[in-house]
């Protein structure tokens, strides 16, 4: 797009020729002669003398500056709206996959997508302008809210809530029976786990991550909490809201986390605690 219909879009003050086509977003090093870079610290001024890029992002006008400025409040907040932007469009459809496989007592609302090779159970619901990737499985009394996307392969069990706008990547398993075992006569027995997990509104969690069901009541993870890959959320742990976890994150049963907790990579809790 032109310069200045991005500049438009973002709310910015220009400075330079609006005529120049920009089609993507780098950084200041690699930015082509068609590309927007940005600017996230002043450290990094000297750097924009030997970039090829067409524009920069920036907080506040720079002086001596040979390419165009474009001017925001927020680098952070403008980099975001400007990757949507440019960001590779998904090919968008309403309704069911002629190789999809819909129980007659399922509900999922015309808006919604359901891809090829995917199972909504029995009872289960999907709502308004919900995607389900190939090959998903909605286990039996499921309930997918509105605006929410699962990508391909994503398994829910049964008696699982997910709320609005929820992201779950590929190969993820919500609701599998939780690594609860007693030994009984030199045995170990798996206690049944007849609970359920909530994912609250926003939630968004990477691919090959396994949240487990409750032995009884649920696994809840709060709104707007954002999980990585290959995290492990044990049975009836509660996560409170906005929350982040990183790769490779171990909960284990039972643990209570409040809200705005960040547990970086490989870090873990055992079982039974609260972190406020």
């Amino acid at each position: 797009m032109f310069l200045s219909e991005l500049a438009e879009k973002l709310s910015a003050t220009l400075i330079g020729d609006g005529r120049t086509v920009v089609s993507g977003i780098n950084t200041i090093q690699d930015a082509t002669g068609q590309e927007l870079c940005f600017l996230s610290s002043d450290k990094r001024v000297r750097l924009l003398e030997q970039s090829r890029a067409a524009a920069v992002l920036v907080e506040k006008p720079l002086e001596d500056c040979r390419m165009a400025q474009v001017v925001v409040p927020s680098v952070n907040q403008a980099l975001i709206q400007a990757l949507k932007l440019f960001s590779p469009r998904r090919t968008g459809f309403a309704g069911v996959h002629p190789r999809a496989v819909v129980d007659p007592t399922a509900a999922v609302d015309p808006s919604a997508a359901i891809g090829p090779n995917a199972w909504i159970g029995p009872k289960a619901t999907v709502g308004a302008h919900t995607s389900i990737g190939p090959g998903c499985s909605i286990g039996e009394n499921s309930e997918i809210g509105a605006h929410c996307r699962l990508d391909s392969n994503v398994v829910i069990y049964e008696h699982c809530k997910i709320g609005n706008f929820c992201v779950i990547q590929a190969n993820t398993t919500i609701g599998a029976e939780g690594f609860g075992y007693v030994q009984i006569e030199g045995k170990h027995q798996l206690i049944p786990h007849n609970g359920g997990v909530i994912l609250e509104d926003e939630v968004e969690i990477g691919a090959n991550t396994c949240i487990d069901r409750a032995k009884f009541g649920n696994t809840v993870i709060g709104a707007g909490t954002k999980i990585d890959n290959l995290v492990q959320v044990a049975h009836n742990v509660r996560i409170g809201r906005h929350c982040l976890l990183a790769g490779q994150v171990g909960i284990a049963g039972s643990t209570c986390i409040g809200n705005n907790v960040i547990f970086a990579g490989k870090s873990g809790v055992t079982d039974n605690k609260t972190i406020g």
